[in-house]
């Protein structure tokens, strides 16, 4: 029996049986991936397994290895007589390079089956839809592996009896994990989990939230984010990144008190408040741990690089970013995530010519990394160097739902594979970090089950900014000169082209600018998140809708002159009437234009105007010699750029010449002559009747 106060160490003396044993166990993961049984394929049964709680973290001699969990039957068969059995491969992997050829070859053999009979767990039958718990134990003599250092493939398999009666020698139903074994004079790596939180929804053509009952699910107890927030807020904070959508801070705001739902979706108050719990954890956490901050609603940056406004539309995305941030009162790093299959050397030097910020990769954009080079490493491009953290996932592929137990052993698992990796090569940068699923659901795990991921002696908990901050390797390998990918076009990117455009004279125009260019800005980056790839004729409809409201309101802004117009002189004045139909004070101005070009008119200054209102504004006006001209008055922002209907009407002047005057006043003279001279004589002839003389 093995002495369990003591490590295995492959010596001298026993390094060619260590290496040995290591290309066994790759010769045994291979011969898996070409002759594994035919009945494996023949039966298919609809039923999963949850590996729940692994123990311990590491394996030592001596240890009693337990997994426990779930299984479940989700299909409509029913088993009989299912047991639970542990399997471990005798021999571990050295590099991670071992299991991701094993991984990728669709291997399902994970190594061999315990069957000592305290080492099977009686699961029970399993009914259609149930869920049965297992448990099994092996003590470390019994699982037949030859010690060396490394990583050892151990999962769980379960046999059952089918309705029909019999029972195949196949599992049906497999899960798969990882055990480190490192002797204790391996170098320290750094590591470190990677929690993504994402908005999850998308504003309609209508302007609302298209599913806000899903989101107030997920954030609610038991509900996925609310899962993933609780499990990060668990997980020690050295070793804790956050990368933050901050989509979703608004998301949660307006779902907290109840903006843009839907017509006759309705939020209780108890979803309400379990909103505002989750933003005020979710911002405590970012505060209190790294953040690094993903655009507004994770644009398609591959889509804006291929636009003829790329640089306006990434100004708006960023304005939106940087504004929401402050508005939350959170910092951090920002950071770009691109689709899988979406990223082009192009996109890598449009993103740096924009600043230095990492970008998020997998392995298909950078295939020769390989892990010696660290999970954070450096791409040369045109306008830069660019940070690539490179999320290259162990157990992609392994069979088994994820949980926190299987996280908790990959994060362990890659320091392992790290740390032999810089023992042998003291210019290797490897590490562990683990970039998170954001969709992933990790239930209702029990507290404290990230304690144990920072024990082993050779992993030290970081975070990505501490990664960062070290010298970084350079990554001259190929990346892809076009992309798998289909971004965003037609007809929705075009839309929102022109709605940055529109957008850009309302900024100009109403009074309150900060305000509306913030929520025009964050429309215009919810409309081009990559989310849309998903459902692109809804994404076209939303922007051509919002460009189309944009549009209108701007229609609501009108000038109304008189008729007509009639001068008494050269000189005069109008009156104007503007009318604010919109939604938002604005501050505008007038421009006349006339028909005449010798006529100029000054611009008039501009005036604010409440939503609703109608204001009248008078206009002075020099017609000169001229005696009829027609005007348009058309409404200016304070940039000059014409906004609302223009009114066109017709100046006349009444304008008298000299010559005339001075006609009438002649007439005038005679006038007063003839009526004066009536006078007199009228007199002369009331003094002779008085003296009582004949009248002739």
């Amino acid at each position: 029996m093995t002495n369990p106060g003591r490590r295995l160490r492959p010596g001298p003396r026993s390094l060619h049986r260590w290496v040995a044993a290591v290309l066994a166990a790759v010769v045994v993961w291979g011969a898996a991936l070409v002759g594994a049984p035919a009945a494996q394929a023949a039966i298919d049964p609809d039923v999963s397994i949850r590996i729940t709680g692994v123990s311990p973290t590491e394996l030592r001699d001596g240890a009693t290895v337990t997994l426990s969990g779930l299984v479940t039957n989700s299909g409509d068969e029913r088993w009989t007589k299912a047991q639970a059995y542990l399997v471990i491969a005798p021999a571990p992997f050295t590099t991670r390079q071992q299991v991701t050829d094993a991984v990728e070859s669709e291997a399902t053999y994970t190594g061999q089956r315990v069957v000592e009979l305290d080492a099977i767990d009686e699961v029970g039958t399993l009914e259609p839809g149930s869920t049965r718990p297992f448990r099994v134990q092996v003590p470390y003599e019994d699982l037949r592996i030859n010690g060396a250092e490394g990583v050892y493939p151990v999962g769980v398999q379960v046999l059952a009896t089918g309705e029909d009666g019999t029972r195949d020698t196949n599992a049906i139903a497999r899960a798969t994990t990882f055990l480190p074994r490192i002797d204790d004079t391996s170098p320290r790596v750094p590591g470190g989990l990677v929690w993504p939180f994402v908005m999850p929804d998308r504003i309609g053509p209508d302007g609302t939230y298209l599913d806000a009952p899903d989101l107030a699910e997920r954030v609610s107890p038991g509900g996925q984010l609310r899962n993933l927030l609780d499990r990060a807020r668990q997980a020690p904070g050295p070793g804790t990144t956050i990368v933050l959508d901050p989509a979703l801070l608004v998301g949660l705001d307006d779902l907290a008190e109840g903006r843009r739902l839907p017509e006759g979706v309705q939020v209780t108050a108890v979803q309400r408040a379990a909103a505002r719990t989750f933003l005020t954890d979710l911002t405590e956490l970012s505060r209190r741990v790294t953040t690094w901050s993903l655009d507004y609603a994770r644009p398609d940056v591959l889509a804006i690089s291929t636009s003829d406004d790329a640089a306006q539309l990434a100004a708006t995305v960023d304005r939106a970013t940087s504004g929401t941030l402050a508005r939350f009162q959170l910092t951090g790093r920002r950071v770009t995530w691109p689709t899988r299959t979406g990223v082009t050397s192009r996109l890598l030097s449009e993103v740096r010519d924009g600043g230095e910020r990492p970008v998020v990769v997998t392995r298909d954009a950078v295939p020769d990394w390989e892990p010696r080079l660290g999970s954070i490493v450096t791409r040369r491009t045109d306008e830069g160097p660019v940070p690539l953290f490179v999320n290259a996932g162990l157990d992609v592929g392994v069979p088994g739902s994820k949980t926190v137990a299987t996280l908790r052993q990959r994060l362990v698992s890659e320091a392992a594979f790290a740390s032999l990796e810089r023992r042998g090569d003291r210019q290797s940068k490897a590490d562990a970090f683990v970039l998170i699923d954001p969709t992933w659901n990790p239930g209702g795990t029990e507290a404290g089950s990230f304690s144990g991921a920072f024990t082993p002696d050779f992993v030290t908990p970081s975070d990505l900014e501490d990664l960062l901050s070290t010298g970084r390797a350079s990554y001259t390998g190929s990346v892809p000169r076009t992309s798998d990918a289909t971004p965003l076009r037609g007809r929705q990117l075009r839309a929102v082209e022109d709605l940055v455009r529109a957008a850009s004279v309302v900024a100009d125009l109403v009074v309150d600018a900060d305000d509306v260019t913030a929520r025009t800005d964050r429309t215009v980056a919810e409309l081009l998140s990559v989310a849309w790839r998903r459902d692109r004729d809804t994404g076209a409809e939303a922007a051509v809708d919002q460009l189309r409201r944009t549009r209108a309101a701007l229609d609501g802004l009108q000038v109304e002159g008189p008729p007509a117009i009639t001068l008494s002189s050269s000189q005069g004045t109008f009156p104007l009437t503007v009318s604010n139909d919109t939604d938002d004070p604005v501050r505008v101005g007038v421009r006349i234009n006339t028909s005449n070009p010798a006529l100029t008119v000054p611009d008039v200054e501009p005036v604010e105007v409440e939503a609703g209102e109608r204001r009248t504004l008078t206009v002075t006006v020099d017609v000169g010699e001229q005696t009829s001209s027609t005007f348009t008055a058309q409404l200016i922002t304070s940039g000059g750029t014409p906004v609302g209907q223009a009114d066109s009407f017709n100046v006349r002047s009444s304008r008298v010449g000299i010559a005339l005057w001075a006609l009438m006043g002649a007439a005038g003279l005679f006038v007063l002559f003839a009526l004066g001279r009536r006078f007199l004589r009228g007199r002369g002839r009331g003094d002779a009747l008085d003296r009582g003389e004949p009248d002739e």
